[in-house]
């Protein structure tokens, strides 16, 4: 931001779930620098007036509303969430909507010439390369807000480069011989294979160090997170995905490694909070002082473990690397059928071992469908959805 022009306006899309209320927490800190001028949620009509009631949004729009009367001059539908992204007053949308539904606001934002701050990791696993012809096409950039992207960006300052026509990334990076992204490993880390098969939604949304929607938890149990986050690892950055690699850590305090052609290894850590990296996205390339997030003390956090993935306890993980590899629309549909396989185990109609089985059916009947453009790629995910819900 130049000092004197007031505020950056920023859009922020899934304003009431647990990515949006931390932005609301950090911009409360920040309110010389920052402010609302549009803000979307899903569903929770109650949320979002409080929302707009305490910033004052010049654009408020909710995306299924039901038979309720919204207030008047709010947007209705799942439109509202474009009308945000391309806000006249917007520099920065921070795209906080779950699932594939926040790759149209992306697209939207990008071909504006804006930043996204992006916390929807799907509009890059199910549609990458048109994330990347719509940030070359509109000026726009990607700055991820997922705290192991951000971490990989902050270990890599000063060696990011823009999307290229190469197809080298959205961040291309040089001389980097290898990522390692962590994982917690979940509420299902020291479990036999056996006890998790059987889990309970209520033991999948016990995480033991983040505070997270009930969709991302059980991501996190299945360690399906991971596998979108290495495929985004990829898009971002253009890193081969044999140079990516997940490790298990505990602690969460340690959110992603780089290790350079030298053999050197940076690696960024910090309190499990998502403040930091959603101050970061907003800020970036600069660093904004904060006294909000609690200051971590080596000495308090002890001993930092790290333990191999066991890919026989969590195959969500593997089904979705594979899918990136595989290219097309694979990863659409890995990513739609993880999201409708979700849906049924929190309504009790899928069990959790029944993730990874509809995942993997989908994928077998649907991963090679056509993926060249959004309209390929919205069947893909539909077929996959359709599916799932009518797998047994």
């Amino acid at each position: 931001m130049t000092v004197g022009r007031g505020p950056q306006g920023i859009a922020l899309l899934g304003a009431t779930g647990s990515i949006g209320e931390t932005a609301q927490r950090v911009v409360a800190r920040h309110r010389e620098r920052f402010r609302f001028v549009a803000m979307t949620a899903h569903g929770n009509l109650a949320g979002l007036k409080t929302a707009a009631a305490t910033w004052n949004p010049g654009f408020v729009g909710l995306v299924e509303p039901g038979a309720e009367s919204l207030p008047a001059g709010w947007g209705r539908g799942a439109d509202c969430l474009i009308e945000a992204a391309r806000h006249p007053d917007a520099s920065v949308v921070l795209n906080a909507v779950v699932g594939a539904a926040g790759l149209g606001a992306t697209l939207a934002a990008l071909g504006a010439g804006k930043r996204v701050a992006l916390a929807n990791k799907e509009s890059l696993v199910v549609g990458g390369a048109l994330v990347q012809r719509a940030a070359i096409a509109g000026g726009g950039e990607v700055i991820p807000v997922d705290s192991e992207h951000s971490a990989l960006l902050q270990c890599l300052a000063g060696r990011v480069g823009r999307a290229g026509r190469d197809g080298a990334g959205l961040l291309p990076v040089a001389g980097v011989r290898r990522f390692i992204i962590t994982a917690s490993g979940g509420p299902f880390r020291t479990w036999d294979v056996e006890r998790i098969r059987a889990a309970r939604l209520a033991d999948a949304l016990n995480h033991p160090t983040w505070a997270m929607g009930k969709k991302i938890t059980v991501d996190s149990a299945s360690l399906a997170n991971k596998a979108l986050e290495v495929i985004e690892a990829h898009v971002l950055y253009g890193v081969p995905y044999e140079r990516i690699e997940v490790v298990v850590h505990p602690q969460s305090i340690v959110h992603s490694m780089v290790e350079f052609e030298d053999g050197s290894i940076l690696a960024q850590l910090g309190v499990p909070t998502m403040e930091l990296p959603v101050l970061y996205a907003l800020g970036y390339p600069d660093r904004v002082e904060d006294h909000g997030v609690p200051r971590f003390d080596p000495v308090a956090a002890a001993a930092l473990t790290f333990e191999a993935v066991r890919h026989d306890a969590f195959p969500t993980l593997e089904l979705g690397i594979a899918a990136g590899r595989r290219g097309g629309a694979a990863p659409a549909v890995f990513n739609a059928a993880n999201e409708a396989a979700v849906s049924r185990f929190l309504g009790g109609t899928l069990s959790f071992a029944g993730i990874p089985a509809a995942i993997a059916a989908s994928l077998e009947r649907h991963g090679d469908l056509p993926g060249e453009d959004l309209p390929a790629l919205l069947a893909a995910d539909a077929a996959a959805r359709t599916y799932v819900q009518e797998f047994r």
